[in-house]
C-alpha cells in the first residue's frame, strides 16, 4: 500500500510539474497570435527602406500572408497616403484593392478605391466601386447622391411615431428643452461634440433636441428627375416645418420651456415654421439667415451652381460638387442633385419675412449673422436697422457662416436665454 501511495504520489508530481510548462505552450501562442506585425506598418517600413518598387514587388508576395494582422482602417490610411502624398494613384489602387478583397462587406473600401479610381481618371471603375458602396451603405450619403439611379419625385411620407422625427440627447427630465434646427440640406443630423448644443456650458446636462427634415426622412427626393419644381420644394419644406411643429408640441405638452435655434437653411425652416404655426418657442434664434434674402444672384447661375460671398459681401458662382470632373460620366446627375438642392433651398429663401412675421415674433427674436459669411452674405444694414425697430435682439461675430459655433458665443447665448443677460444688439 505504501508502495501504491509513493507511485500515486509521484504522478501526480509528474502532472503537476508539466502544467506550467504547458501553460508556457498555451501562452506562447496566444502572444504569437496577438503580436502578429501590422501589415500597413510593415508596408511603410519596407518603404522606407527600398521605396516604391520594391515594396510593391513584397506587397505581391504577402499580401495573402498569415503572418500579419490586417486592419482594414489601417490600410485605408495607408492608401490615402500613398494617393494624397506621395501622388501614387496605381499603388493606392492596388491597396485599397486588398482591402476590397479582405473586406467585402465594408462600403468604406468600394468607396476609398472608387476615389483612386476617379483619380487616377479611370471613370467607369470609380463609378462602379461608388455604386457598390451606396449600395452596401445603410444609409445615403451626400457624395453618393449622384451615383443613385434618377427616379421621379415622391411626396416624403412622415411617420406617425413622434420619436421617429427627432433625437434627444442629455437630461430628458429638464423643465428647459434646447431645440437645434441645423444648416444643410444635410441627409442625416450631424450630432458631435462641436454642434451648436454641446457647446453650451454643462451641455451634458441640458435636454437637447435635434429635429429631422424632410430630405433626412426621404433622401432620395434630391435625386429626383426631372428637377423639383417650386410648388414640389414648398411641399417638402412644409414637411420639414411639420415635424418642427410636432416635435415642439410634444415637448410644450410636457410642460417645458422652449429655445429653438436654427443655423443656416435650418433657420429657414425656422422661420417658416413662425410664418406658418403657432407659436410654442419661448425664444427663437436665428443665425447665418437674413429674414429677406437678396437672392438676385441666382438667376445667372448654372446647371451645378450655388452662391458663394467673397469676404461676405460680393456673390460669385461655385459648383457644389467640385471635385467631380467636367468630363466625368456622371457630372450631370451631380448637377441634377444640386438643382434640386437650390430649389429646396430656394422655396423659403426668396420670402420676405420681414413683411410675414408679427410684431409679437420679432419681439422673441435673435438674429445672428457673420461678417464675412460667405455662404450667406452679411447682413444689410436695413435690415439690422429694421430688426433692432422692432425689439429683435441683433448679434453680428467676427468670421466666417460658423463663426457663431463657438463655445465662447454658445455661452453668451446660453446667459441670455437663461438670464436674459450676456448678448445685446450692440454685442
Amino acid at each position: 500500500m505504501q508502495y501504491t501511495k509513493i507511485i500515486l504520489f509521484s504522478a501526480v508530481l509528474l502532472l503537476w510539474s508539466c502544467r506550467p510548462q504547458q501553460r508556457k505552450k498555451e501562452q506562447s501562442s496566444s502572444i504569437e497570435k496577438t503580436e502578429k506585425l501590422s501589415f500597413a506598418k510593415s508596408f511603410e517600413q519596407q518603404l522606407e527602406k527600398n521605396g516604391l518598387d520594391a515594396t510593391l514587388t513584397w506587397f505581391e508576395t504577402q499580401k495573402k500572408s498569415e503572418n500579419f494582422e490586417f486592419s482594414e482602417s489601417e490600410i485605408n490610411t495607408l492608401g490615402y497616403k500613398l494617393l494624397y502624398d506621395l501622388k501614387k494613384a496605381n499603388a493606392a489602387i492596388q491597396v485599397f484593392s486588398l482591402n476590397v478583397q479582405r473586406f467585402p462587406k465594408s462600403a468604406n473600401v468600394y468607396d476609398s478605391r472608387g476615389e483612386a479610381y476617379l483619380n487616377n481618371k479611370n471613370y467607369q471603375a470609380s463609378i462602379q466601386d461608388y455604386q457598390k458602396a451606396a449600395k452596401l451603405n445603410d444609409r445615403v450619403l451626400f457624395h453618393h447622391l449622384g451615383f443613385l439611379s434618377p427616379i421621379p419625385y415622391a411626396p416624403t411620407k412622415l411617420p406617425s411615431d413622434i420619436t421617429e422625427l427627432f433625437i434627444a440627447k442629455g437630461n430628458w427630465n429638464q423643465d428647459t428643452a434646447y431645440v437645434y434646427v441645423q444648416g444643410g440640406p444635410a441627409l442625416q443630423l450631424n450630432i458631435h461634440r462641436k454642434d451648436a448644443l454641446h457647446l453650451m456650458p454643462q451641455s451634458e446636462k441640458l435636454l437637447k433636441i435635434y429635429p429631422k427634415q424632410a430630405q433626412m426622412v426621404n433622401p432620395r427626393m434630391l435625386v429626383a428627375t426631372p428637377t423639383l419644381t417650386q410648388e414640389q420644394s414648398k411641399v417638402e419644406n412644409a414637411h420639414s416645418v411639420e415635424i418642427l411643429d410636432r416635435v415642439l408640441k410634444h415637448l410644450t405638452q410636457q410642460g417645458k420651456t422652449v429655445f429653438l435655434i436654427g443655423h443656416s437653411y435650418g433657420a429657414s425652416i425656422c422661420m417658416e415654421y413662425l410664418n406658418t404655426q403657432k407659436k410654442l418657442a419661448d425664444k427663437v434664434v436665428l443665425m447665418g439667415l437674413d429674414l429677406n434674402e437678396d437672392i438676385s444672384s441666382w438667376n445667372k447661375l448654372k446647371s451645378g451652381e450655388y452662391i458663394r460671398w467673397k469676404n461676405g459681401v460680393t456673390p460669385y458662382a461655385k459648383q457644389v460638387f467640385s471635385w467631380v470632373p467636367a468630363d466625368y460620366p456622371k457630372k450631370e446627375a451631380f448637377n441634377q442633385v444640386t438643382d434640386n438642392l437650390t430649389s429646396l433651398i430656394k422655396s423659403n429663401m426668396q420670402k420676405n419675412y420681414l413683411k410675414l412675421l408679427s410684431q409679437k415674433t420679432f419681439a422673441q427674436l435673435v438674429s445672428i449673422y457673420a461678417e464675412n459669411d460667405e455662404a450667406n452674405g452679411r447682413k444689410s444694414a436695413k435690415e439690422i436697422t429694421f430688426l433692432r425697430s422692432k425689439g429683435t435682439v441683433v448679434v453680428s461675430t467676427k468670421g466666417n457662416h460658423h463663426s457663431m459655433l463657438t463655445k465662447e458665443f454658445m455661452t453668451k447665448l446660453y446667459q441670455y436665454l437663461t438670464t436674459g443677460k450676456g448678448l445685446s444688439s450692440d454685442s
